[in-house]
């Protein structure tokens, strides 16, 4: 069925690996609506990406935390969303619970599209016109939900690639702080991306220990990256390894990231949004998992050069933001990841 839209707003306030796993999605809406505006609400850290995904004509922030001045800045947006007159709404992230589902619902109400389109997650999705059906964990890849709610509304699904855009920009200036950094130009990078949700951390220790087994296996450049919260997990890497390891967390945009994640050889990440950045860009990744729901974002269903390391826990898969065991990270030994670094090092 095809529909006559000419104002579209998708809502995502996800982070950055669900707004990367949505682009595929956005561009088969595009595609489908090509005279259409359409405009993005996202949260604040994703603005500047946000502006820079092909078909996207406007991009709006929403601040998820209840400071008076946040509480102001969403009602000025509000304001500005309602007067759009949008035909059409499309909330493309899960509705991971009663209250979240009630909020969207009323944010949705409030914005007062001609159409609500969205994920009905296990039946809390209610107030939409046009829902798609899925389980709190869901039964599919991240991204098959998105192109499915795109196909529901008359968009043809021609490609289900997911890619990373980089500007010669973004590659010149990574290149002068890798310079400003007197790396060795002879050596390959290797990126190592220890933060994340503090429950998707593997230990720190196991890093450090890691940088070591790696560096004598040959010559590299270890670059640590994170954002500013993670300096301090950085400073603690570079402290405790013993060798030269570069600390840029918290000094790189997003799209610098990902030039830089381009340039490594290899990646080592929790379950983050710059796995799905490396796995975008077809760089070789280890992925280490824990809480996160393998089923719903394995970085293997983009690449064929990522491997994941992962212990089935029966606490697991949660939406826990902190725990106080980690068993299933703590499971995973230093050992199991090196050995998945040397096979992609070696292919």
């Amino acid at each position: 069925m095809k529909f006559d839209f000419k104002r579209i707003l998708i809502i995502n306030l996800g982070g950055l690996g669900d707004i990367l796993l949505s682009t595929s999605a956005l561009k088969a809406i595009r595609q489908a609506y090509p005279k259409a505006i359409i405009e993005l609400l996202v949260v604040p850290y994703l603005y500047n990406y946000a502006r820079g995904i092909n078909g996207v004509d406007k991009v709006y922030v929403w601040y998820k935390n209840h400071t008076p001045v946040s509480l102001l800045k969403n009602l000025v947006v509000l304001l500005k969303l309602r007067q759009r007159r949008f035909d059409l709404a499309v909330n493309m992230r899960t509705l991971v619970s009663l209250r979240g589902a009630r909020a969207m619902g009323f944010l949705l109400w409030l914005i007062n599209p001609g159409l609500k389109v969205g994920r009905d997650t296990c039946g809390r999705g209610g107030f939409l016109d046009i829902k798609i059906p899925e389980s709190d964990w869901g039964e599919k890849y991240e991204r098959d939900y998105d192109l499915e709610t795109a196909a529901s509304l008359g968009a043809q699904i021609v490609s289900r690639e997911v890619v990373f855009v980089l500007s010669q920009t973004d590659r010149l200036q990574v290149d002068e702080i890798l310079n400003r950094e007197l790396i060795n130009p002879n050596w390959p990078i290797i990126g190592i991306h220890p933060g994340g949700e503090p429950s998707r951390r593997w230990p720190r220790e196991n890093f450090v220990e890691l940088i070591k087994r790696l560096k004598n296996r040959g010559d590299f450049n270890f670059v640590v990256t994170g954002d500013k919260r993670e300096r301090g997990l950085a400073k603690f890497l570079v402290a405790k390894s013993k060798i030269r390891v570069i600390n840029l967390a918290g000094r790189l945009s997003i799209s610098q990231l990902a030039a830089l994640i381009e340039r490594c050889c290899l990646y080592i990440t929790n379950d983050t949004g710059p796995m799905h950045i490396a796995a975008s860009l077809n760089v070789s990744t280890v992925a280490i998992f824990g809480p996160g729901s393998l089923v719903r974002y394995d970085p293997r269903n983009i690449s064929n050069r990522c491997k994941v390391v992962y212990h089935k826990h029966e606490c697991a898969p949660c939406n826990k933001k902190r725990c106080a065991r980690l068993d299933c990270l703590k499971e995973i030994s230093v050992e199991e990841v090196f050995n998945a670094a040397s096979l992609l090092l070696a292919a």
